[in-house]
């Protein structure tokens, strides 16, 4: 991506490599003012994906690498998104970590882990880009990815679950406090879609389409979710379309929460 173009859309996707964050990627890709930054702990699936997009977008997108676990890398990380655009559209925080764990067995390691990905990572990664995103004209966007584990705990996900709950509230919150500078905030909760999350905790591609097709018959939808469900659903909150939506927290989960 080169140096900053005063009328294009520079967002940045925590995530971005794999799963849903490089599916947000994909769609956003399809319009054109839009210019992208995404983030990654691990260089090989950021190269991966970026060799995975059409030779015309790649001109579109850059990649850089930080550990969302590390304060000083984030500061590090605001300064190299300042040295790719002097203004930011819309920050996109969707990185995240699942551990199982309930009360009895999780560690005060994975506790922190958790929540230091999960919500600290988008509170400083927020506060540090906001000087960029200020700069945007005619207002801009901030989209965080929670789970419906945040509104209705998930089994044996203790950690995740505080996490995701933390996250909503601090959408509304700073909804409440960046509203008048016309910065929208909004939150997205997805129920379980296929993504290499749920790859980790299964031993086979069979099992794991087992577990696909259990969870999603007892949907009223029938299904379990797609990257791209979730990823149109983040595109809408980025668009025009959604300029007086602020504060809002949208289930995207085929009906799970209804049953």
């Amino acid at each position: 991506m080169t140096h900053d173009q005063e009328n294009t859309r520079p967002v940045v996707i925590t995530g971005g490599a794999t799963g849903i964050g490089f599916e947000i990627a994909l769609q956003l890709l399809k319009i054109p003012d839009y210019r992208l930054i995404l983030i990654s702990p691990d260089k090989t699936q950021l190269d991966t994906a970026l060799s995975q997009l059409p030779a015309d977008d790649q001109v579109r997108v850059s990649g850089l690498v930080c550990d969302l676990r590390d304060e000083k890398e984030i500061q590090k990380l605001g300064e190299r998104v300042a040295a790719l655009t002097k203004h930011l559209y819309g920050v996109i925080n969707n990185a995240g970590i699942y551990p199982f764990g309930g009360i009895s067995n999780t560690t005060a390691q994975q506790w922190g882990e958790t929540l230091s990905v999960n919500l600290t990572a988008p509170f400083l990664l927020t506060q540090t880009l906001l000087p960029l995103l200020r700069k945007s004209e005619g207002g801009a966007r901030i989209i965080n990815l929670s789970s419906t584990a945040g509104i209705l705990p998930n089994h044996f996900a203790l950690a995740y679950s505080v996490s995701k709950a933390g996250l909503i509230h601090f959408t509304k919150t700073i909804a409440k406090e960046l509203g008048p500078e016309g910065i929208t905030v909004n939150c997205v909760c997805p129920g379980i879609v296929r993504s290499p999350m749920h790859d980790t905790y299964h031993h086979s591609k069979s099992a794991l389409e087992a577990f696909y097709a259990k969870k999603g018959s007892g949907f009223p939808m029938g299904r379990v979710g797609e990257p791209k469900d979730v990823a149109n659903v983040v595109k809408f909150f980025l668009s025009e379309d959604a300029s007086w939506c602020t504060g809002d927290v949208f289930l995207v989960d085929g009906g799970r929460l209804l049953v």
